[in-house]
């Protein structure tokens, strides 16, 4: 019995020293687990560290760039770029970034004084440096290019955009191969093609409702920067948001509602009305004849005391055949005689027409005729300072154009169709009678770029190593 005894107790010692030796194993185990998590973490912390960091330096070259301020760099604003040929160069260094850690990032703005197509590209290279020797670098490549003006559809910069009822609106690709010189594409318009659900309406309002779409049909997004939108549910047709794949079941697909809005705001987006010039528009008012702006006429006319078509009685047509920029310190009138309408008709293959109004616009009589079919052909600039005036359309015709108030709002106040973009600095409103306008946005405006309109350097593409 007593040896009996001895073996149990040898058994159980013996069992004993494998749990511990089991115990031991997984411990130790976890305990690697652990630490290599713990390793793997601390890792992946000092690459996003180090990231942040090369995004630091983007922002500081773009700082740079759209101010052209090469004086004022870093941390402190201390740091001055070295210009190296076509290039800008600089090093900026960071104390302790906690932890141990030290960074410094190496920035270059190639190409920093291009006006396209080649523009500036930026490299930041960024690197951490810990306490114990490890380095960790990371590089940001981005290729800039100017802002777009008209990136948006229709786009309010303060206030709201508004349907008084009904209405359409949709996109397409005038310059799909990016070539300029190619032929514009005319706007069609086919059922799940993705070109033609690209258009956006965004608006910035601080109230209750930022778009109020009524009854109106959006094939594209909705912007706002956090405000709602509303739309009728109970109205036929009801208000609707859809892309090429959302079933006919849904009005408002949710995921084409966003609060992300990229409004261009004047602050940032300088209109460089040109000097008024001597001579005038005035000798047309006692024209019944046509017009013509031909090759060999002016590029620049001045209107210093306000344009307006017609005086009187007359209803005439202003042909434009050539580039024309029109100068207009007043407001600028196209409306109606007895002997009908007036209008300007901007002429294939070679017209178009930069007007630039320092007082109100009245778009009305026979509109603006496009015949080029090229929206950036036709672009008004409303610079008056007053945000109780307006920019007010009119008319019936079509209207193959753009139009950037940059305070006043912009009210559309009839069933005309429209191939471009609007922008305000206040609310754009379809009224009155505009109760089913149709609205066509060209994609091609988000690449477009209007000489005498400043904007901003933006990153158009980003890759990292």
């Amino acid at each position: 019995m007593r040896h009996r005894f001895h073996d149990q107790t040898g058994s159980v010692t013996l069992v004993a020293l494998c749990l511990t030796t089991v115990l031991a194993i997984a411990l130790g185990s976890y305990i690697a687990l652990c630490q290599r998590s713990y390793d793997l973490s601390t890792q992946l912390l000092h690459e996003d560290k180090v990231r942040q960091l090369a995004q630091t330096g983007l922002e500081e070259a773009l700082w740079a760039l759209n101010q052209n301020s090469w004086t004022g760099s870093g941390p402190a604003g201390d740091v001055a770029w070295t210009t190296r040929g076509a290039n800008r160069t600089i090093v900026l260094a960071y104390g302790s970034l906690g932890q141990g850690a030290t960074g410094q990032i190496a920035l270059t703005v190639a190409n920093f004084a291009g006006t396209g197509p080649v523009w500036p590209a930026i490299t930041s290279t960024a690197t951490l440096t810990l306490g114990d020797g490890r380095v960790f670098t990371k590089t940001l490549q981005a290729t800039t290019g100017p802002a777009p003006l008209f990136g948006n559809a229709i786009a309010s910069v303060n206030s709201y955009v508004s349907f008084t009822s009904q209405g359409t609106v949709d996109s397409w690709n005038s310059n799909p191969d990016g070539n300029p010189a190619t032929p514009v594409v005319a706007y069609s318009f086919t059922a799940g093609n993705a070109a033609n659900y690209a258009a956006v309406i965004a608006a910035n309002d601080s109230g209750t409702t930022s778009i109020a779409l009524n009854q109106a049909l959006v094939y594209g997004y909705l912007a706002t920067n956090g405000q709602p939108v509303s739309y009728s549910t109970s109205g036929s047709p009801p208000g609707s948001v859809k892309g090429p794949g959302t079933a006919a079941t849904v009005a408002v697909e949710p995921g084409r509602l966003g609060k992300s809005a990229f409004i261009p705001a004047s602050a940032v987006f300088t209109v460089n009305t040109p000097a008024l010039v001597p001579g005038s528009f005035t000798l047309f008012s006692w024209l019944a004849a046509l017009l013509t702006i031909g090759p060999a006429d002016n590029a620049i006319y001045s209107a210093p005391a306000g344009f307006a078509m017609p005086t009187g009685l007359l209803g005439y047509t202003l042909n434009i055949a050539r580039p024309v920029k029109m100068v207009v310190n007043g407001d600028f009138v196209i409306g109606s005689g007895l002997l009908g309408p007036a209008q300007i008709v901007v002429q294939s293959p070679n017209g178009s027409l930069a007007v630039f109004v320092s007082g109100n616009v009245a778009i009305g009589g026979g509109g603006v005729v496009n015949q080029t079919n090229d929206p950036r052909k036709v672009a008004f600039f409303c610079t008056n300072g007053s945000t109780t005036g307006s920019v007010q359309y009119t008319s019936t015709a079509d209207f193959c154009g753009v139009i950037y108030s940059e305070n006043m709002p912009i009210d559309i106040q009839q069933n005309a169709t429209f191939y471009g973009a609007l922008l305000s600095g206040q609310y754009v409103s379809f009224s009155a009678g505009a109760t089913n306008p149709q609205f066509h946005y060209d994609t091609a405006l988000r690449h477009a770029l209007f000489a005498d309109v400043t904007t901003p350097y933006v990153i158009l593409l980003l890759t990292e190593s």
